[in-house]
């Protein structure tokens, strides 16, 4: 008799430590959590994301200056939108409408000042960076150096750009993307 109560004790015990136990007890609970439950996703390569990022920016840079629109045309996501240092909104047929017909034209373009920062599930990407650029966009000069924003995004087909945007630098405002104004939201005025 002792045996079995001893015996008894000890299985309602482990029982007990099972129950209370997150880490055993993720099996029973399956049906409890989210699907995509982000803590069990594993991290994606930022490295790697940002190696293939600043590739396929460059490859834009090549497209650009060949005119080449057939590749910009897979670079960029058919709801890929542009705003140009002006800040005129034009979409990705727009920008290609006006790389063939000469409208936009760059003579020499190049990237520098790169950063890419990554989600961690790695379906998205931030590019900035700076662009020194002589040429025309939708017929008006866009000489001198401007800093860029791309965004990407990781779809069926690949990494794809969604959006563009460019500002002119003004003189003395040249800091690199990573020491611009590192205050806190909120804390700009103090």
């Amino acid at each position: 008799m002792r045996k079995i109560f001893f015996t008894a004790i000890t299985l309602i015990f482990a029982g007990f430590l099972i129950a209370c136990d997150p880490a055993a007890n993720t099996a029973s609970n399956a049906g409890n959590r989210p699907a995509n439950n982000a803590a069990a996703a594993p991290a994606a390569d930022a490295a790697a994301i940002e190696t293939e990022i600043k590739k396929l920016a460059n490859d834009g840079v090549a497209a650009i200056l060949k005119n080449d629109t057939a590749a910009l045309d897979k670079l960029w996501d058919d709801k890929y939108v542009f705003v140009g240092p002006g800040g005129a909104v034009e979409t990705k047929a727009q920008r290609i409408e006006g790389l063939k017909s000469g409208q936009s034209k760059l003579e020499s373009l190049s990237y520098d000042e790169l950063t890419v920062r990554s989600n961690p599930e790695g379906t998205g990407a931030i590019l900035i960076g700076r662009a020194t650029v002589k040429g025309t966009n939708m017929g008006k000069p866009v000489d001198g150096q401007h800093r860029f924003t791309q965004v990407w995004s990781k779809t069926k087909d690949g990494w794809k750009s969604v959006s563009g945007q460019v500002t002119p630098i003004a003189a003395g405002t040249a800091a690199k993307p990573a020491e611009a104004n590192t205050a806190p939201a909120g804390n700009a005025n103090k």
